[in-house]
This record gives structure tokens, sequence and C-alpha cells, in this order.
């Protein structure tokens, strides 16, 4: 099924409820709200909730996908991220972040219920199975959460 399971459902809720509004980046630009948003993007996106296009080809795909999701297993700091999740660009404006937070925790759940065959395209890495989905999820969201020292 290829689902977050309970625990690390609790385990990202835990580490999410140690933010604040006033929480700062231990590096980046974003602030706390934005990377919240940023997050909410990536999963409204998956979720076909936010329109986005698939500007993925094989390299990205088949190379810099296991590379960073399953190899290095994070993000380079400060990289770019897609337009589509950019809050300087097309990305979402954000909302109070509490709405943010709470939309977070409420986005694992709404992804676990999704069929595989409803999810979208990653705009850089293409089509996607659910357990590809999650498995950058987690390393995304753990890339942030560590962002902001959590």
């Amino acid at each position: 099924m290829n689902l977050f399971s309970a625990k690390q459902i609790e385990d990202f809720s835990a580490r999410l409820d140690k933010l604040t509004p006033e929480t700062k980046a231990v590096w980046g630009s974003m602030n706390v709200t934005q990377m919240l948003t940023h997050l909410n993007d990536a999963f409204r996106i998956c979720l076909g909730m936010k329109e986005s296009k698939d500007k993925s080809n094989w390299f990205w795909n088949k190379i810099i996908f296991p590379a960073s999701v399953y190899g290095m297993g994070f993000f380079p700091k400060n990289s770019a991220a897609p337009v589509e999740i950019n809050q300087n660009l097309q990305g979402s404006k954000p909302r109070d972040f509490y709405t943010e937070l709470e939309f977070l925790k409420k986005m694992m759940d709404v992804f676990n219920e999704r069929e595989e065959v409803k999810l979208k395209p990653h705009p850089l890495f293409g089509k996607l199975t659910k357990k590809q989905w999650r498995d950058l999820f987690i390393v995304h969201l753990n890339h942030h959460l560590k962002q902001f020292g959590v």
C-alpha cells in the first residue's frame, strides 16, 4: 500500500509540534511559515490540488531521483526548488503559521487515502509510484525539519 506508517506520522507530527512562528532556520532564506507552505505545495502537486508542469526527463527520473532519495538520502542545502513550490516564484502564498502546520499534518493522512493511479507527476522527477512519492516526502520533510532544528 506504500503508506506513511502511524509511527512515521506520529514522529513527524511530534517534530512539527516543536516549531513555533518564531522558529528560525539554521540555513536558507525561507521563514518557518514559508517552509510549511513549501511542503504543503509538494503534497498539493502530488495529490492534484496544485497545477504543475512535468519537466522531467530520464536523467532526473532515473539518476537524480534515486541518488537524492535512496543514495544520499537528502537534498543539498540551498538547492533550487521547482518553481511550483518556491514561495518566491509560483508557490502558494503562505497563510497563518498554524493553518499551514495543521494542513501539513493532514496531508500525510490524505496521501495515505489517495489511490496510486490518482497521484500526479513530480515537476522534475516525473511519474512516481506511491512508494516513491512517500519516500521522497520522508526525505523532504526530514530535510526541512532539520533546516529548522527539529
